[in-house]
C-alpha cells in the first residue's frame, strides 16, 4: 500500500477536451473515438451509456464512469422513445485558449447533463496509466453532493481559464481520479494491470527499487533477482504491467528526478547527471532533449527564469 500510494503521489494529469453535455429526453448524444480515456460524471438526471459492440452502463445522479481508449459510444436519456443522434463535435482546439462550451443535444425535457472529458495519466514518467484499461470502471458516488462540487468547479474553470486554471482542474481531477481507484481498490478489484501488480511482491520490490534508487547501477538480471523471479520472467512481466521495459522506466525516473533538481537547485549539470546514474555529461543531455524536447542548461534556464548563460 506504501507503494501505492506513492505511485497516486506521483501521478501526472492532464486534461483535454473536457466540456458538459445536455442531453434531452428522447436524445443521444455519440462520441467519437479517442485515443485516450475518457470520463463522465453525471451531474444530474439519468439515462444510459452505450458502448458500440459492449454493453449498456445505467447512468444516475453522481454516476462517475471511465472509459478504455479506442471506443465508439453514445449517452442517451429515456432510451425508450425513439433518439436521433448527434455526432459530437470534437474540440480540437487546445485547451485554456479558449472557453469550452456546453454541448446540446436535443430539445424539449431535461434527460441527463454530464461533465464529459479525456484524460491521460502518468506516473513516473511512464506512459498513460489508463491506456491499458480493458473495460470501464464503474462507480456511483451516493450521497447528497458525491463529486459534483470538485465537476462544477472544473468545468466553471475550463469554460473560463484565468490565473492557474491548468494546476487547479488538474489537481480536481487527480483528486476525482483518485477516489474512484480507492474505491476500485478497498473491494480487492484492479481494474487496471499496474494496480494488480501491487499484490504482486515480485513486481512491488523490483519498482520500489527503481523509485528508491534510481541512481544504482541496476541490470535486468539485478532486478529480476531483487524480485526473485527468472530474468525473462521478469522481463516479460514487468514489460506487460508497465508497457516499457524495466531499463526503460529506470531511465525515465532518472530524467525525472534531474529534471527536478535542474529546477530546484543550482547544482552543476554534470554533477546532477552523475547523482542520478548517468556515466556522462553528454549521454545525460542527449537522453534528456529526447525526452523533454530541451537540453538541460536551456531548461534550468526556463525553469530559473534567467539566461542559459548564467546556469551552466
Amino acid at each position: 500500500m506504501d507503494l501505492l500510494d506513492r505511485f497516486l503521489a506521483n501521478m501526472e494529469v492532464g486534461v483535454g477536451a473536457f466540456t458538459s453535455c445536455d442531453i434531452r429526453r428522447g436524445y443521444q448524444l455519440t462520441f467519437e473515438l479517442c485515443s485516450t480515456a475518457s470520463l463522465h460524471y453525471c451531474l444530474a438526471g439519468q439515462g444510459t451509456l452505450k458502448i458500440r459492440n459492449g454493453s449498456d452502463i445505467m447512468l444516475r445522479q453522481h454516476s462517475f464512469v471511465l472509459l478504455p481508449p479506442g471506443i465508439i459510444y453514445s449517452i442517451g436519456a429515456n432510451e425508450r422513445e425513439q433518439s436521433l443522434n448527434f455526432p459530437r463535435r470534437r474540440l480540437r482546439a487546445p485547451l485554456f485558449k479558449e472557453s469550452v462550451p456546453t454541448i446540446h443535444a436535443g430539445e424539449g425535457e431535461p434527460g441527463i447533463l454530464t461533465a464529459c472529458g479525456e484524460v491521460g495519466v502518468a506516473v513516473t514518467s511512464t506512459p498513460d496509466l489508463f491506456a491499458s484499461l480493458d473495460k470501464p470502471i464503474v462507480e456511483h458516488f451516493d450521497g447528497r453532493e458525491g463529486l459534483r462540487d470538485q465537476f462544477v468547479i472544473l468545468l466553471a474553470e475550463s469554460s473560463r481559464p484565468g490565473l492557474g486554471t491548468r494546476a487547479l482542474t488538474e489537481a480536481l481531477l487527480k483528486q476525482c481520479l483518485i477516489l474512484l481507484l480507492r474505491r476500485q481498490i478497498d473491494r480487492g478489484t484492479a481494474p487496471i494491470p499496474w494496480m494488480s501488480a501491487m499484490a504482486e511482491p515480485g513486481l512491488s520490490r523490483a519498482l520500489q527499487a527503481i523509485l528508491e534508487c534510481p541512481s544504482e547501477r541496476f541490470t535486468v538480471e539485478a532486478l529480476a533477482s531483487i524480485a526473485g523471479m527468472s530474468r525473462s520472467a521478469f522481463a516479460a512481466r514487468f514489460t506487460q504491467t508497465f508497457g516499457r521495459t524495466p531499463l526503460n522506466l529506470l531511465k525515465s525516473e532518472r530524467l525525472r528526478r534531474a529534471r527536478e533538481l535542474l529546477a530546484t537547485t543550482n547544482a552543476p549539470v554534470d554533477q546532477i547527471a552523475r547523482s542520478v546514474g548517468f556515466s556522462s555529461r553528454s549521454h545525460f543531455s542527449h537522453a534528456f532533449r529526447t525526452a523533454y524536447g530541451v537540453d538541460p542548461t536551456n531548461f534550468r534556464a526556463v525553469a530559473f527564469g534567467k539566461s542559459k548563460s548564467a546556469l551552466v
